[in-house]
């Protein structure tokens, strides 16, 4: 009792610590970007645990299904020894007057704190609060029931807490290693786009005259390519044309096919275009091979041309969904407006 009580006192000194700016020196969080460590009582996972599974259920396939995020429930009183963990949630029912609520109580200001009390619900986001690189979520309510729905009606919100600190830590990891400049150059001296491409990027293929440019790297083998051709490409943005184009775009890496089976499609905006998405799997027409895709189809107003971009993966036995989003992120520094890359214009 005296050892928990110690770590009680401990973990509220240091939260009002951060509060008021007293602590200027924060280490790196430490932990998976795919994990997220959530603290809550038995009786409260009991009660929110399907809540938070449906919030972060998202995942690919790969082709077996891998989940952007991988969710690890950790008994309440194990939450001092993970404050410099990268993805934390901590869930407290203001009922009980345990290390969660005294956790509530000390690291929120008294306004927040007394809403949750009488609005019986209360999501706190927190970034970089005990470590730099860090999402800290507090939960913090009296009806589990309400809770429960809340979460399930706020899951947009909250999922997205997570995945902006996954791309920020992604974007500066790819990024703040030299990045090849000179290559981001020479696209756009070529072909009026360009992307900022990471140091360990290759190009396989420049075909000029096919409008077709091809960079990849290996261990797992990630892949993106970008084609085009003037004016608007009316069959590019239908689901069959871009699919059609897509298996021609495939004879250009060599035997690479969409499967039927598993195709989704949904437009979204990427960057300043409304782009329509295709994804699914894909596969080799002799060898025994195959992965995740990504295909994005958008016309670019400013230079009169259509655009496709597409991304593919080949890794058996790896963790895909995170090497993935990368080449999502790379994909949305496309640009035909080059006027120089800032960090901020990738979160």
């Amino acid at each position: 009792m005296e050892l928990r009580l110690n770590k009680r006192f401990l973990l509220i000194g240091l939260s009002l610590c951060l509060l008021m700016a007293n602590c200027e020196r924060r280490r790196t969080a430490i932990g998976g970007v795919d994990d997220i460590y959530i603290f809550a009582t038995d009786e409260v996972r009991s009660a929110l645990g399907q809540a938070i599974d449906t919030t972060f259920s998202y995942g690919m396939r790969t082709p077996e299904f891998q989940p952007y995020f991988f969710k690890k429930w950790k008994p309440l009183d194990e939450f001092p020894s993970f404050l410099n963990y990268r993805n934390i949630i901590l869930i407290a029912d203001l009922n009980r007057k345990d290390l969660a609520y005294d956790i509530a109580n000390g690291i929120l200001p008294r306004e927040n704190y007394l809403a949750s009390e009488a609005d019986s619900f209360h999501m706190f986001a927190i970034p970089d609060n005990w470590a730099r690189g860090q999402m800290f979520v507090l939960i913090a309510g009296r009806d589990m029931k309400l809770v429960e729905r809340s979460i399930l009606e706020q899951k947009g919100w909250l999922y997205g807490k997570f995945e902006e600190k996954f791309a920020q830590i992604q974007s500066d990891y790819m990024y703040d290693r030299l990045e090849q400049n000179k290559l981001t150059n020479y696209f756009w001296q070529k072909y009026r786009w360009t992307m900022r491409i990471p140091r360990d990027y290759l190009i396989i293929k420049d075909l000029p005259e096919k409008n077709f440019v091809w960079m990849g790297r290996g261990m797992p083998y990630r892949w993106i390519s970008v084609i085009w051709e003037p004016g608007i490409q009316t069959e590019w943005l239908t689901n069959t044309g871009l699919y059609e184009r897509r298996n021609q775009i495939g004879r250009l890496y060599g035997g690479i096919m969409t499967d039927k089976r598993f195709l989704g499609f949904q437009f979204f905006k990427f960057g300043e275009y409304d782009v329509l998405k295709m994804y699914g799997l894909w596969y080799h027409e002799v060898e025994t091979k195959g992965g995740p895709f990504e295909t994005y189809a958008f016309y670019d107003w400013r230079t009169d041309r259509t655009f496709i971009i597409d991304m593919l993966m080949y890794g058996p036995g790896e963790k895909l969904s995170v090497m993935f989003r990368s080449l999502e992120i790379l994909a949305k520094t496309f640009t035909t407006d080059y006027k120089g890359y800032s960090h901020k214009s990738l979160r």
